[in-house]
């Protein structure tokens, strides 16, 4: 149930599910138009011939739940539902509501009192059903402590965020140098979760390449990571000029963050005058050198503010205990292995862990200590 969103009519200016802030030339008109936005949730319903034709970027105070189309969609497909129809209705009325009942193949558009009452009966029994398969899978998992941790899916090309997505992905990791090749069939399978992208060549690139990242982080919620801090620096005047470039020619661009990421035995150098967005640290195995290692720089990153991250390579309880100990905002770890990550993350104290975990850097063989996060889990099972 939502406001009809017609995407084949001719319209004047930006659709209401396109962000009208990626056109603001500057700061202030950003915020200015951030102000007249609307500040509770619109859920639409999109009627489209073609999924292919619609934006793929959606303002934060839209939400789809629903799409009524022409012609049937290609995988991926979205996760709400869609009807398909002979022949899409040649107007709306404004914001009309709009009742999609997908599995009874009908829609209602501006439906009598009867009928929505029915419809709104029928969403109040399946409310707490969704809000339970919403929290357990799709949505960040809160520790048993009540500490917020994203949990991100690491991928090895574009086509894999799909299935990172669907089986539960905060957000995703790629190592890529070049752009997906159909960007609206992944910004819809995102949703607008981020993608954290790293890219070790990137200092190494063109003004073209950069103008082309601007212009997928209009579409993609996009982070950049890069492998060291002179190429952090580099990539921040890289966007600067490839931003002023593209506001001369008065196309949509995004916003990019830039991040570094490194190995966990790599030292740890930040300069105040550049703090990256987050740090990214790539555990490829725990030993009592590279946790020590880890302590000292996740203590810097903390100091300086910075976000900080982890890859691990399974979702071990041991591992995730050691990686919850250093209390990260996000972690990742291998597609396959996400549910299980989320399952055991949530029955794990981050306090407890960090506890624990000051106590394995100066007894790291000690074999009670080692399966202690393996009985935490057990016992609250």
């Amino acid at each position: 149930m939502g406001v009809g969103a017609p995407l084949y009519l001719p319209t004047y200016g930006t659709p209401l599910w396109f962000d009208p802030r990626l056109l603001a030339q500057d700061e202030d008109e950003w915020h200015d138009i951030e102000y007249r936005m609307p500040t509770e949730p619109v859920e639409v319903i999109g009627l489209v011939r073609d999924l292919n034709d619609i934006p793929p970027v959606l303002a934060p105070y839209v939400r789809i739940v629903g799409w009524i189309v022409e012609r049937a969609p290609e995988p991926p497909l979205p996760q709400v539902p869609v009807l398909i129809v002979p022949k899409l209705p040649t107007m709306l009325p404004p914001e009309a509501t709009v009742i999609l009942d997908a599995n009874a193949g009908a829609a209602y558009i501006e439906p009598d009192a009867t009928t929505l009452a029915r419809y709104q009966s029928l969403l109040l029994r399946t409310a707490t059903h969704t809000r339970y398969h919403l929290e357990s899978e799709h949505l960040p998992i809160s520790t048993w402590d009540g500490r917020r941790i994203a949990v991100g899916g690491t991928v090895p090309d574009w086509d894999a965020t799909t299935r990172a997505v669907q089986t539960g992905a905060d957000l995703v990791w790629l190592r890529s140098d070049a752009p997906p090749e159909s960007v609206p069939a992944i910004a819809h399978a995102l949703g607008g979760k981020p993608v954290w992208l790293h890219d070790p060549h990137a200092p190494t690139c063109d003004d073209e390449h950069w103008q082309r990242l601007l212009r997928l982080s209009a579409e993609l919620n996009l982070t950049l990571f890069v492998d060291t801090s002179e190429a952090l620096a580099e990539a921040r005047d890289s966007l600067e000029v490839a931003r002023e470039a593209l506001r001369e020619q008065h196309v949509p661009i995004g916003a990019i963050e830039v991040g570094l990421t490194l190995p966990a035995d790599a030292p740890l150098s930040l300069d105040e005058t550049a703090l990256p967005h987050a740090v990214c640290w790539r555990v490829a195995q725990f030993t009592q050198p590279i946790a020590e290692t880890l302590w000292e720089q996740h203590t810097l990153a903390r100091e300086w503010g910075v976000r900080r991250a982890m890859h691990i390579l399974d979702a071990e309880p041991e591992t995730l205990a050691l990686a919850l100990g250093y209390e990260p905002h996000a972690l990742f770890v291998p597609a396959d292995y996400l549910h299980g990550a989320k399952t055991h993350l949530a029955l794990l104290s981050a306090s407890e862990c960090r506890n624990w975990l000051l106590l394995r850097l100066r007894g790291w063989e000690n074999s009670d200590l080692r399966h202690q996060p393996q009985e935490w889990i057990t016992a609250r099972e």
